[in-house]
């Protein structure tokens, strides 16, 4: 999932200022296991956001913004008050914030998209939902298949790709000693599969032109450019 923070409350009605009459869409789907979306964040912000002065048109919680069907089939019948809307706030990541643009704008609207999340990375939740930690960078040349099911690039500070810098302690990272060495987490992992002669293998550097931004994915061709 795409993990989000709530902005400053500051920050958001700084990026109101302007506005007065507005419409709060939320994400049934990531922002909400993140309890930063979901339809009791998106009531409590309009009641912030009331209290503040402005006026609430409408609330709104798609099953998930970054589909734009499901945004379109929320949306949808209630494309009249959106055309009264000054601005729309979107508790989601910043893909829900562009597909809410893109479906607006197919509705004919020119309204101000404004977002009161950050996104900060994609995130797996452990714990029942007490815990998220980032696994994966999406970095488009994924090496899990030679380091155990961990990632090097997102679970070491460095993004070594060949072992550990030595810098360790007692298991624990040099950059940060509240983290577990990435590398002692794959080790211990192919040992316990059985795997250890993976190690001997030299990985190659990656090739980050993969990662180069924005991607486009061609589903019925599988490539992506």
């Amino acid at each position: 999932m795409i993990g989000t923070v709530q902005k400053p409350m500051t920050e958001i009605l700084d990026a109101l200022e302007a506005y007065d009459q507005l419409v709060v869409v939320g994400c049934d789907g990531c922002a909400k296991a993140c309890q930063t979306g979901g339809t009791d964040q998106v009531a409590e912000m309009a009641r912030n956001l009331s209290q503040a002065g402005k006026t609430v048109l409408l609330e709104v919680t798609p099953e998930r913004t970054c589909y734009m069907e499901k945004t379109r089939h929320a949306l949808d019948p209630h494309v009249e008050t959106l055309g009264r809307a000054q601005a729309l706030l979107v508790l989601g990541c910043g893909g829900a914030a562009q597909i809410t643009r893109q479906v607006s704008e197919d509705y004919g609207l020119t309204v101000p998209i404004k977002i009161g999340l950050n996104s900060i990375g994609h995130l797996d939740t452990l714990k029942g939902g007490v815990l998220a930690l980032e696994q994966c960078q999406e970095c488009g040349d994924c090496v899990l298949n030679e380091t155990g099911g961990i990632c090097p690039v997102t679970k070491c500070a460095k993004s070594l790709l060949n072992g550990p810098c030595g810098g360790s302690e007692n298991g624990r990272c040099e950059v940060d000693p509240e983290r577990d060495c990435a590398w002692v987490l794959i080790y211990n992992r192919i040992a316990a599969l059985g795997e250890l002669d993976r190690l001997l293998r030299f990985v190659e550097p990656k090739d980050y032109g993969k990662m180069s931004k924005p991607r486009t994915l061609y589903l019925a061709e599988g490539r992506v450019s």
